[in-house]
Protein backbone atom coordinates (compact mmCIF):
# COMPACT_ATOMS: atom_id res chain seq x y z
CA UNK A 1 0.00 0.00 0.00
CA UNK A 2 2.84 2.40 0.84
CA UNK A 3 4.50 1.69 -2.52
CA UNK A 4 1.30 2.47 -4.39
CA UNK A 5 0.94 5.78 -2.53
CA UNK A 6 4.59 6.60 -3.30
CA UNK A 7 4.11 5.87 -7.00
CA UNK A 8 0.93 7.96 -7.05
CA UNK A 9 2.71 10.81 -5.28
CA UNK A 10 5.60 10.64 -7.76
CA UNK A 11 3.17 10.67 -10.67
CA UNK A 12 1.31 13.67 -9.29
CA UNK A 13 4.60 15.44 -8.60
CA UNK A 14 5.67 14.91 -12.22
CA UNK A 15 2.34 16.22 -13.46
CA UNK A 16 2.48 19.21 -11.11
CA UNK A 17 5.96 20.11 -12.32
CA UNK A 18 4.75 19.75 -15.89
CA UNK A 19 1.76 21.97 -15.20
CA UNK A 20 4.05 24.97 -14.86
CA UNK A 21 5.06 24.51 -18.50
CA UNK A 22 1.48 24.45 -19.74
CA UNK A 23 1.45 28.25 -19.62
CA UNK A 24 4.76 28.68 -21.43
CA UNK A 25 5.32 30.20 -24.85
CA UNK A 26 4.83 27.69 -27.63
CA UNK A 27 6.39 29.62 -30.48
CA UNK A 28 8.61 27.74 -32.88
CA UNK A 29 11.94 26.58 -31.57
CA UNK A 30 15.03 25.61 -33.53
CA UNK A 31 14.73 22.47 -35.56
CA UNK A 32 16.79 19.47 -34.58
CA UNK A 33 17.08 16.11 -36.23
CA UNK A 34 16.92 13.12 -33.95
CA UNK A 35 16.52 9.42 -34.19
CA UNK A 36 14.27 7.54 -31.87
CA UNK A 37 15.13 4.52 -29.80
CA UNK A 38 11.49 3.99 -28.81
CA UNK A 39 9.54 1.22 -30.51
CA UNK A 40 7.14 2.28 -33.24
CA UNK A 41 4.90 -0.76 -33.19
CA UNK A 42 1.42 0.02 -34.43
CA UNK A 43 -1.20 -1.48 -36.64
CA UNK A 44 -1.93 1.97 -38.01
CA UNK A 45 1.57 2.87 -39.18
CA UNK A 46 0.48 3.68 -42.71
CA UNK A 47 -2.94 5.13 -41.89
CA UNK A 48 -3.79 8.62 -43.01
CA UNK A 49 -7.10 10.39 -43.21
CA UNK A 50 -9.26 9.55 -46.18
CA UNK A 51 -9.67 12.30 -48.72
CA UNK A 52 -13.11 10.90 -49.60
CA UNK A 53 -14.40 11.98 -46.19
CA UNK A 54 -13.54 15.61 -46.94
CA UNK A 55 -10.35 15.55 -44.90
CA UNK A 56 -6.97 16.42 -46.38
CA UNK A 57 -3.94 14.17 -46.19
CA UNK A 58 -0.94 15.54 -44.36
CA UNK A 59 2.74 15.20 -45.15
CA UNK A 60 3.02 13.88 -41.59
CA UNK A 61 2.88 10.08 -41.78
CA UNK A 62 1.05 8.11 -39.10
CA UNK A 63 4.22 6.10 -38.41
CA UNK A 64 6.21 9.30 -37.77
CA UNK A 65 3.49 10.66 -35.48
CA UNK A 66 3.35 7.32 -33.65
CA UNK A 67 7.12 7.22 -33.13
CA UNK A 68 7.25 10.83 -31.95
CA UNK A 69 4.35 10.40 -29.51
CA UNK A 70 5.66 7.16 -28.03
CA UNK A 71 9.19 8.55 -27.75
CA UNK A 72 7.96 11.59 -25.81
CA UNK A 73 5.79 9.39 -23.55
CA UNK A 74 8.52 6.87 -22.79
CA UNK A 75 10.22 7.22 -19.40
CA UNK A 76 13.32 5.70 -21.05
CA UNK A 77 13.74 8.67 -23.41
CA UNK A 78 16.45 11.17 -22.51
CA UNK A 79 14.85 14.53 -21.58
CA UNK A 80 16.98 16.36 -24.16
CA UNK A 81 15.70 14.04 -26.90
CA UNK A 82 12.07 14.52 -25.78
CA UNK A 83 12.52 18.30 -25.81
CA UNK A 84 13.55 18.19 -29.47
CA UNK A 85 10.22 16.55 -30.35
CA UNK A 86 7.97 19.25 -28.87
CA UNK A 87 7.38 22.75 -30.23
CA UNK A 88 8.27 24.73 -27.13
CA UNK A 89 10.79 27.40 -26.16
CA UNK A 90 10.65 26.39 -22.48
CA UNK A 91 14.18 25.41 -21.44
CA UNK A 92 12.81 22.93 -18.86
CA UNK A 93 10.41 21.10 -21.18
CA UNK A 94 12.58 17.97 -21.40
CA UNK A 95 12.54 17.39 -17.64
CA UNK A 96 8.83 18.15 -17.52
CA UNK A 97 8.17 15.61 -20.27
CA UNK A 98 10.25 13.06 -18.39
CA UNK A 99 8.09 13.60 -15.29
CA UNK A 100 4.94 13.30 -17.38
CA UNK A 101 6.17 10.04 -18.95
CA UNK A 102 7.05 8.56 -15.55
CA UNK A 103 3.65 9.59 -14.17
CA UNK A 104 1.78 8.07 -17.11
CA UNK A 105 3.74 4.83 -16.85
CA UNK A 106 3.11 4.59 -13.11
CA UNK A 107 -0.63 5.05 -13.78
CA UNK A 108 -0.66 2.26 -16.38
CA UNK A 109 -0.48 4.48 -19.47
CA UNK A 110 2.68 3.08 -21.02
CA UNK A 111 3.70 4.35 -24.49
CA UNK A 112 2.23 1.25 -26.18
CA UNK A 113 -1.24 2.30 -24.94
CA UNK A 114 -1.19 5.29 -27.35
CA UNK A 115 -1.99 4.38 -30.97
CA UNK A 116 -2.22 6.83 -33.87
CA UNK A 117 -5.22 5.99 -36.06
CA UNK A 118 -5.44 8.91 -38.51
CA UNK A 119 -3.55 12.03 -39.56
CA UNK A 120 -5.39 15.01 -41.05
CA UNK A 121 -3.76 18.15 -42.45
CA UNK A 122 -4.71 21.37 -40.73
CA UNK A 123 -3.02 23.78 -43.13
CA UNK A 124 0.49 23.37 -44.52
CA UNK A 125 2.33 23.31 -41.20
CA UNK A 126 -0.10 21.62 -38.82
CA UNK A 127 -1.80 18.26 -38.54
CA UNK A 128 -4.37 16.77 -36.21
CA UNK A 129 -3.63 13.20 -35.23
CA UNK A 130 -6.34 10.99 -33.79
CA UNK A 131 -4.88 8.90 -30.98
CA UNK A 132 -6.65 6.01 -29.30
CA UNK A 133 -5.60 5.51 -25.71
CA UNK A 134 -6.11 2.03 -24.27
CA UNK A 135 -7.04 2.98 -20.73
CA UNK A 136 -6.55 0.65 -17.78
CA UNK A 137 -9.74 2.27 -16.40
CA UNK A 138 -12.18 1.68 -19.29
CA UNK A 139 -12.91 -1.34 -21.49
CA UNK A 140 -12.74 0.55 -24.81
CA UNK A 141 -9.97 2.86 -26.04
CA UNK A 142 -10.55 6.59 -25.63
CA UNK A 143 -9.97 8.71 -28.75
CA UNK A 144 -8.29 12.09 -28.44
CA UNK A 145 -6.93 14.59 -30.95
CA UNK A 146 -3.26 15.52 -30.74
CA UNK A 147 -1.82 18.42 -32.72
CA UNK A 148 1.53 18.36 -34.50
CA UNK A 149 3.26 21.36 -36.08
CA UNK A 150 5.94 21.47 -38.73
CA UNK A 151 8.67 23.60 -37.16
CA UNK A 152 11.66 24.19 -39.39
CA UNK A 153 10.97 21.10 -41.48
CA UNK A 154 10.48 18.71 -38.55
CA UNK A 155 7.10 17.52 -37.28
CA UNK A 156 6.77 18.12 -33.53
CA UNK A 157 4.07 17.73 -30.91
CA UNK A 158 2.46 21.07 -30.15
CA UNK A 159 2.89 22.37 -26.62
CA UNK A 160 -0.91 22.70 -26.44
CA UNK A 161 -1.28 18.96 -26.99
CA UNK A 162 1.32 18.26 -24.31
CA UNK A 163 -0.72 20.40 -21.90
CA UNK A 164 -3.84 18.43 -22.90
CA UNK A 165 -2.04 15.14 -22.24
CA UNK A 166 -0.86 16.43 -18.86
CA UNK A 167 -4.40 17.41 -17.89
CA UNK A 168 -5.59 13.96 -18.95
CA UNK A 169 -2.97 12.39 -16.69
CA UNK A 170 -3.93 14.68 -13.81
CA UNK A 171 -7.56 13.60 -14.00
CA UNK A 172 -6.61 10.04 -13.05
CA UNK A 173 -4.39 10.95 -10.11
CA UNK A 174 -1.77 8.26 -10.78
Amino acid sequence: MNIRKSVAAAALMGLAVFGVAACSDDSNSESATTTSSAPAETSAESSTASSSSGETESSLEASEAQTTLRTVLSPETDPAESAKLVDSTDAGIGMQLSGLARGFTAAGYTPDKFTVTTVTADGADAATVNVEVASPHTPAPVAMPVTFVNAGGQWKLSSTSIADLASMGGSHGG
